[in-house]
């Protein structure tokens, strides 16, 4: 069989990355430049956020190698 290649635009390679990059450059800046309050709470759920979308990668990567 035949493997035909796919090939994506930039804008499919990057989108996630880009966005993931956001959220963290947001939460750092608002826990670095935020007077406490509302923003330091923004800041642990913008940190928090590509955290978990690694944890879910990570655990779904160790899913698909284990049933193969």
């Amino acid at each position: 069989m035949i493997k035909v290649r796919t090939r994506y635009g930039f804008s499919r390679i990057w989108r996630w990355p880009s966005v993931l990059a956001v959220l963290t450059t947001f939460g750092l800046l608002s826990a670095l430049l935020g007077q406490g309050g509302i923003w330091w709470g923004l800041s642990w759920i913008a940190l928090a956020i590509p955290l978990l979308v690694v944890a879910v990668c990570v655990q779904r990567a160790g899913r698909a190698s284990s049933s193969s």
